[in-house]
């Protein structure tokens, strides 16, 4: 486990078809197709090393994240210098400082992440995500996301887009990573930053009240504060030569989707309280919260899921019943959010397994177990936020459990195929699990791009436990048991070490981003390293079926092609203000989907040969969906 380190209203609805999957007749290519180029060596002289003993508390501070521009240059933000570095492709072995995004550099804060926006070519942005540089005993101290320009591999123009509040004389849990999606919606994973090793705590969940820094009620928990979330705002495009003053509308503004829309539908949150529970404590920049350390959150820009390594709580055994029960050790998860939600930190963790709540707010004594899932059993507590440090709503959604769990205790629930071996037999060992991203096939790409047996699948790694496995994610979200859903990725010449960053650049290869050879507990980073991996082999693509994005509503066209079913051959009438959808003459049903593939309402009429429009429920919420017209 890691020490360290365009709203819509209620009314609206946009409908987007994205290809999840491709045909399953694509073959998994041998390990021995793909071959591992060095882009920066591993050696004590390269520039991506920190040349400096660590200790555990200190181990995040080196390599941190990569951002790769369309024309091959990769950037590299360096957690504890600030530093930016820029590989470019024709000066192989070496990076040049781009600039340092000044910084405070103490445990978990300093430079924590970095991102390059899909409009990069034309402006020339980079976002940077980092510690305020005023120190760990400020006052009003934040983490800063701040702009900046890039001019012949120099970093200047430096405005600040939003800041994150970190508490005084605390250095616990800043996540930080950056992720954009294809439309420029820009993903920020932040820290609880909650101290975990407070003695009323002992690594289970935070929930200790007196103790404000060790109290995750007040911040992942907390819908009306941005730590312990993963966060979703659009940059504004404003000119260099201006500075506005960081806020929504100055220089961000709110994606449609976010959790602010969801939380007082009954569907979505059945526990809502209208005297108690105000939509005003629900801040817009949320799209998930009750997260502990979202340490790389990715997004899949065409489908719009959210995932994520979750860097778990400290407890190295169960406590799950007794006297001294306070609940599950402390297991790594890795998350999926196809629509906002709450996460379960600090009440649960893993597959929902409760902690155990305080008997009395200034108790240390601990009593019964949380309902995660919202029974409503007696003997349980139910998930209201009573802690005094809570300044958002008290009513929690249902918990959200995690899709992979593991843990370096004695817990018997782990998947076993996050082993530091791939395996069938549950191993325990260190963890800290970081997502790398999705991958989206191009048949125009260069040579050596992947091939599209990984179209739509999710690279995931450890930077403890030194392993890399491939999710296939099913289309409604889940992940298939057994090989079916994980495999383990070994190209030829994959050092065997601890990678802190991956990503696929927009050539279609693998880069990764090497922090040591020997995880979090390295003495020190100089097998730190940037590397290549690229597809050699020759691979037959008549399996892939090209995607071709549908939207549906205002803006449609005739003859659109539906991945859910068919052409239709009526222009879809634009969603109007009261809710309404248009059924086609000539059209019986309307199915809707979530994007994941599962069906959440549909709607049949006798009669075809009227255009009808029909009013969809309330509880559908807002967000993305998938239509389905169907003749009969």
């Amino acid at each position: 486990m890691m020490p360290n380190l365009s709203k819509l209203s209620a009314t609206a609805l946009v409908f987007l078809l994205p290809s999840l999957t491709t045909a399953q007749t694509c073959t998994e290519p041998d390990s021995s197709q793909f071959r591992v180029d060095t882009l920066v060596a591993a050696a004590s002289t390269n520039t991506l090393n920190t040349n400096e003993t660590l200790n555990p508390v200190n181990a995040g501070s080196g390599n941190v994240q990569i951002a790769v521009a369309p024309d091959g240059r990769v950037f590299v933000a360096k957690m504890k210098s600030g530093e930016i570095r820029v590989y470019n492709p024709g000066t192989p072995n070496t990076t040049t400082l781009a600039g340092i995004d000044t910084t405070f550099f103490n445990g978990e804060d300093g430079l924590l992440g970095i991102a390059i926006p899909p409009d990069f070519n034309t402006t020339h942005w980079l976002y940077a995500f980092a510690s305020d540089p005023c120190g760990l005993n400020c006052t009003n101290r934040s983490c800063v996301l701040a702009r900046y320009t890039v001019t012949n591999n120099l970093l200047t123009n430096k405005k600040i887009i939003l800041r994150v509040p970190r508490r005084t004389n605390d250095n616990h849990h800043s996540a930080g990573g950056l992720a954009f999606d294809d439309k420029g919606v820009l993903i920020i994973g932040t820290g609880d930053n909650t101290d975990p090793h407070n003695s009323n705590n002992n690594g289970y969940g935070p929930i200790y009240y007196p103790t404000t820094n060790a109290d995750a009620q007040g911040t992942a928990s907390n819908s009306n504060d941005l730590r312990g979330k993963v966060l979703r705002i659009k940059p504004i495009a404003f000119a260099d030569n201006v500075t506005p003053t960081p806020g929504i509308d100055n220089t961000y503004s709110i994606p449609s989707g976010n959790l602010w829309e969801y939380i007082s539908l009954p569907s979505f949150n059945p526990g809502w309280k209208n005297d108690s529970d105000d939509i005003a404590k629900v801040r817009k920049e949320i799209f998930v919260f009750g997260t502990r350390n979202a340490f790389h959150p990715r997004v899949d820009g065409r489908s719009g899921w959210i995932f994520w390594g979750e860097v778990g709580p400290d407890a190295n055994a169960d406590a799950l019943t007794g006297t001294s029960a306070r609940g599950p050790s402390g297991h790594d998860e890795w998350n999926l959010a196809i629509k906002p939600g709450f996460y379960g930190h600090p009440y649960c963790n893993g597959y929902n397994v409760p902690y155990n709540s305080l008997t009395s707010p200034n108790s240390t004594t601990y009593g019964s177990k949380y309902d995660c899932v919202e029974t409503g059993s007696a003997s349980l507590t139910p998930l209201i936020n009573l802690s005094p440090n809570n300044t958002g709503i008290r009513h929690m959604p249902p918990a959200i459990p995690a899709l992979v769990a593991y843990t370096s205790g004695n817990s018997t629930d782990d998947d076993p195929r996050f082993n530091p071996t791939y395996s069938t037999t549950i191993q325990h060992d260190y963890e800290t699990a970081i997502s790398a991203p999705m991958y989206r096939y191009d048949s125009a790409g260069p040579a050596g791009r992947f091939p599209p047996y990984y179209e739509g699948k999710i690279f995931f790694f450890d930077w403890s436990r030194r392993s890399f496995r491939v999710i296939n994610i099913a289309p409604n979200g889940t992940i298939p048991s057994g090989a079916a859903g994980v495999t383990n990725f070994a190209p030829r010449g994959w050092p065997l070490a601890s990678y802190t960053d991956m990503m696929f650049g927009p050539d279609g290869m693998l880069y990764a981003l090497r922090h040591s050879d020997n995880g979090y507990k390295a003495t020190n980073t100089n097998g730190a390293g940037l590397y290549r991996v690229r597809y050699t082999g020759t691979y037959n693509s008549s399996c892939y079926t090209p995607f071709t994005p549908t939207v549906w509503g205002p803006g449609a066209t005739d003859n659109t092609t539906a991945i859910h079913g068919g052409s239709i051959r009526k222009t879809i009438a634009a969603m109007t203000t009261n809710g309404l959808i248009t059924l086609p003459v000539g059209y019986k049903t309307v199915e809707l989907y979530r994007v994941s593939g599962r069906k959440v309402w549909s709607y049949h009429r006798n009669d075809a040969g009227m255009l009808e429009q029909v009013r969809l429920p309330a509880e559908l919420g807002q967000g993305i969906l998938q239509a389905k017209f169907l003749a009969d």
